[in-house]
């Protein structure tokens, strides 16, 4: 067995390949950890001291597009530092040895050295430390403390001209903490973060529009269940028109300007473009409502989604912006949504807009 993983260790692949024939990323973390723990468990961060509220944990990155099936990332909540398990070596490196790793190779040595795997010792066999292993993901609640609206967000929410009365109608938070079930503070959010919960029923939604696409949003919600999409809550009775749209930000951009034109038109939105409109939901808005308006982005995601929606029956179907332009060689719509448009053009433009689709 071993001569045979010799010689796969020496043919001309990828280091890192390599490296994942002999250890899995799991026995790496707990090795220079020094314990073993479970995914989503908080601990002390063992790459910075004063941890004195447990932040640091392991994570299954289902929203990012890896390498390979079974890699794991870390993140530290109170530094905001997050990674594959290269970056957690170098950051660990430099703080428990004192080395500080530049390249990758460097950081795959230093592993080699510290678990004595023999990967760049060409007298001896490799020594396979890896371990098949099914990973179970503990899904904690979202637990936190709440604070009245600073003045940072009421700025941020002003640029779409969402009001602090809206905010509070569709149920959004500011964030002052988040905290572990104990109530230990696993992060603290300083006047300037931005950070607000979405209440929906009985359940959360956690935003953070300054964070990267991947750790932008929380979702506590059922995506399947559209009693939970959002806006549901706040359905009028009285209404005849109902607009889907792909956020709650849009949904609070849209009622204010509806307000402002005295539209009476109901407001949801799904979690995601990407979520399968439950059957039973349309059957049922079509025989609700006399008319049904679908605003999507006009990319590949609000693309497939008007799809599905014609699938479903539904007829009605507008684009905020078509407008594209090439942004390190990639496709960009411009205004693509309300809360874009709104910010980038201002209130009587978007007003003009919407009165453009006639809605009513």
């Amino acid at each position: 067995m071993r001569s045979i993983l010799r010689e796969v260790i020496l043919k001309k692949v990828h280091l890192s390949d390599k490296l994942f024939l002999l250890i899995d990323d799991y026995s790496i973390y707990t090795h220079f950890i020094g314990r073993d723990l479970e995914l989503s468990q908080a601990i002390e961060s063992p790459i910075r001291d004063q941890d004195d509220n447990p932040s640091f944990c392991l994570f299954l990155p289902t929203r990012i597009e890896l390498e390979r099936p079974d890699e794991i990332w870390f993140k530290d909540l109170a530094d905001g530092r997050f990674g594959n398990v290269f970056r957690f070596v170098k950051y660990i490196a430099f703080h428990q040895f004192g080395i500080e790793l530049t390249t990758q190779y460097e950081i795959i040595k230093f592993i080699d050295q510290q678990m004595q795997l023999g990967l760049f010792d060409k007298t001896q066999e490799p020594i396979s430390k890896r371990i098949e292993r099914t990973l179970v993901h503990k899904d904690y609640d979202i637990l936190y403390k709440s604070r009245p609206f600073t003045q940072n967000d009421l700025v941020y929410w002003g640029k779409y001209g969402i009001t602090e009365p809206t905010l509070k109608k569709f149920k959004v938070k500011s964030i002052k903490c988040l905290i572990a079930e104990d109530t230990t503070v696993l992060k603290e959010f300083k006047l300037r973060d931005l950070a607000f919960i979405y209440e929906i029923w009985d359940k959360v939604k956690l935003y953070r529009p300054m964070e990267i696409k991947q750790f932008k949003f929380r979702n506590k919600c059922p995506g399947d269940d559209y009693m939970y999409y959002q806006g549901f809550e706040q359905l009028s009775k009285e209404n005849d028109t109902l607009l889907i749209t792909k956020s709650l930000k849009d949904i609070m951009c849209f009622y204010e300007l509806f307000k402002i034109l005295n539209y009476k038109i109901n407001l949801l939105a799904p979690h995601a473009e990407s979520i399968n409109l439950n059957l039973e939901f349309v059957e049922a808005i079509k025989k609700r409502y006399k008319r049904i308006i679908i605003v999507a982005d006009f990319d590949l995601a609000g693309v497939k989604f008007v799809q599905q929606c014609r699938r479903l029956g539904l007829k009605e179907f507008r684009f905020v912006g078509t407008n594209r332009i090439m942004i390190n060689d990639k496709l960009k719509v411009l205004d693509k949504d309300i809360s874009d448009y709104r910010e980038n053009h201002g209130e009587e433009k978007s007003l003009k807009l919407i009165k453009k689709w006639k809605l009513i």
